[in-house]
């Protein structure tokens, strides 16, 4: 069963997905041509450094010649330069594509496929996605209780969970020297299903509460994260009639939880 969006939601998600289109096709265009220049200057880079080997091995005035190239291309900053400018580009490139997709995602999140689903099992699939991201960084605890299913979109909340997880992820790496912990729990209470993510990371700081769910809000490093992630979550929670929040978890740490109506009288 498919929600329905109000005609200015549907009116946005349509227009937001035809901008998506002009944005993607072109930045895909110039991310892959930007990794093909990358290839070029690292064989450019070999080539010069075979070059010169084998010249200086001649014992000739080949040798200063290619020197006086080099000299050139270091005036221009050098190929070392080109591979940092190339870099660059390409980081903001895949920005750029992160952004409209974040963006779609927002557009999209009140339009729904609705069917009976088991919140474990989408917290299975999710969890397999990061699982290699995740025994570098942490161990992970699972402790899946809950019993009841939901009326859920799986695509768009496994989207939360990975949210989540994600950033349960960075919190570990942003406090390094100690081991950490992630822990996923699920439970059913009287009329719905909560998921917790624990992490044992940096924390939230007191300044950042306030403004966790606002767009384009991120604590994470310069370049990356487009600080949509959990304003998108929270949408498409809202949009299952559920509700997400936060809170520190003793000793250190982050817990961010979902409830979603459970199905009245499944099992």
């Amino acid at each position: 069963m498919a929600s329905t969006p109000e005609p200015e939601e549907a009116e946005l998600a349509t227009l937001v997905a035809g901008m998506a289109h002009e944005i993607n096709n072109p930045i895909s265009y110039v991310i892959g041509n930007l990794n093909e220049l990358a290839a070029i200057c690292a064989a450019m880079a070999d080539t010069l450094a075979r070059y010169r080997d084998e010249l200086r091995s001649r014992g000739d005035d080949s040798a200063t010649r290619m020197g006086d190239i080099e000299a050139k291309l270091r005036e221009l900053g050098g190929l070392a330069l080109a591979e940092e400018l190339l870099a660059d580009a390409s980081e903001g490139a895949r920005r750029i594509r992160d952004l409209v997709r974040d963006l779609l995602s927002v557009s999209r999140s009140s339009h729904l496929i609705s069917a009976p689903l088991r919140i474990d099992d989408v917290l299975d699939q999710t969890l397999r996605l990061v699982a290699r991201p995740l025994a570098a960084r942490a161990e992970l605890v699972r402790d899946f209780a809950a019993t009841r299913p939901v009326l859920g979109d799986a695509s768009r909340l496994g989207q939360v969970f990975l949210n989540l997880l994600t950033n349960a992820l960075d919190a570990c790496a942003a406090a390094p020297g100690r081991a950490h912990r992630i822990h996923v729990r699920t439970r059913d209470l009287a009329r719905a299903v909560r998921v917790e993510v624990d992490d044992t990371g940096a924390g939230i700081e007191p300044g950042e509460r306030a403004r966790v769910f606002a767009p384009f809000v991120t604590t994470k490093p310069a370049g990356t994260g487009t600080g949509l992630g959990l304003y998108v979550s929270r949408r498409i929670v809202a949009a299952h009639r559920g509700e997400i929040g936060f809170e520190d978890v003793p000793g250190g740490g982050t817990r961010f939880w979902v409830e979603l109506p459970s199905i009245p009288g499944a099992k």
